[in-house]
């Protein structure tokens, strides 16, 4: 079964202020992680270091989630948007970005120790390329591939999941697939390094997000879930199921087949809205989901899929929805 509670960035708590600006007042790390824990069902957080977390006040930062009764689930670097990262972070021509790169990153880690977590999402947005003969792209894996190796070798009880995503920063990001994010894993032979499956990510580059699950968990390569919605041409960060409803419910569906036990964490981005009601409205559309695929006849469903038999599927999810 689906873990029964949910968790989320806290970049989804901190107003707006991450992307394209927003129309409510900044808030307080504290804040932030007060707004999560009054979301009902909301129980672990992702943390962008060292945006949220540092090591100067990661003892103050766990005080606060035990207060609040929150879980760290992960510990991210912060490799986008700043100057620094311009040309790229783990692929940056400068060799001490690359370094500043992977220090921030190993800091990550240590901050997760602290905190209780041993997972990372790894979102190198700033590594790719905007033109044709802009990269050398055989350079460009190389030094991505040394810098995860170096991360995923600093301590081998972290696991490290690659957010890949089709474009945004960048017209072309380097890992911007889930193939692409197993196969560096694969490639470097090192079994705690995988993928982070965003939700809206696969949409946007023409997955179909439940065939993804599957093949990551085949190789054991999904590290962690981000849950969203978009309309498929960008990074929209919208309520969960607001758009791609039987999307949703395929994805759970598989998610639990395949046995994953992990967090599924919102990485929504409320402009116009109250990120607590926003995160609410998402929690509860995924409790929905849980217990329609409840009523689902699995074994029926499992007998139409062997055959192939679409007609039958779809009556089956239709009865679902139905409860008959």
């Amino acid at each position: 079964m689906l873990k029964e509670t949910f968790s989320s960035g806290l970049w989804v708590f901190a107003q707006s202020e991450e992307k394209f600006g927003g129309y409510n007042r900044a808030a307080t790390v504290r804040e932030q992680l007060e707004a999560a824990a009054s979301v009902p069902g909301l129980k672990g957080i992702e943390f962008i270091s060292p945006l949220h977390v540092s090591l100067e006040n990661a003892v103050e930062v766990k005080g606060w989630l035990e207060d609040l009764d929150l879980e760290a689930v992960s510990i991210n670097p912060y490799l986008w948007t700043e100057p620094q990262w311009r040309l790229g972070a783990l692929t940056a021509p400068d060799p001490r970005v690359r370094r500043a790169a992977i220090d921030r990153s190993k800091e990550a880690v240590e901050i997760g120790h602290v905190l209780g977590c041993r997972k990372m999402d790894l979102w190198p947005g700033e590594d790719g390329f905007d033109t044709h003969f802009q990269a050398n792209y055989s350079q460009q894996w190389e030094w991505e591939a040394e810098g995860v190796r170096e991360i995923a070798e600093f301590d081998p009880e972290t696991l490290i999941g690659i957010e890949y995503k089709i474009e945004e920063p960048r017209t072309h990001q380097l890992i911007s697939n889930a193939a692409k994010a197993a196969l560096l894993g694969e490639a470097l032979r090192l079994p705690n390094v995988g993928a982070y499956l965003d939700f809206g990510h696969a949409l946007m580059a023409r997955e179909v997000p439940a065939e993804t699950v599957a093949m990551l968990m085949r190789y054991k390569r999904l590290v962690g879930v981000h849950v969203n919605d978009n309309f498929g041409l960008a990074d929209d960060d919208i309520m969960v199921g607001s758009v791609h409803f039987w999307s949703l419910l395929e994805f759970l569906w598989v998610l639990e087949e395949t046995g994953y036990d992990g967090w599924i964490s919102l990485d929504i981005v409320p402009r116009r809205e109250s990120p607590v009601a926003m995160s609410a409205r998402s929690i509860e559309m995924l409790q929905i989901c849980r217990k329609l695929l409840a009523r689902l006849d699995r074994v029926a469903l499992h007998k139409a899929q062997a055959e192939l038999d679409a007609v039958e599927a779809q009556r089956l999810v239709q009865a679902m929805l139905l409860g008959d």
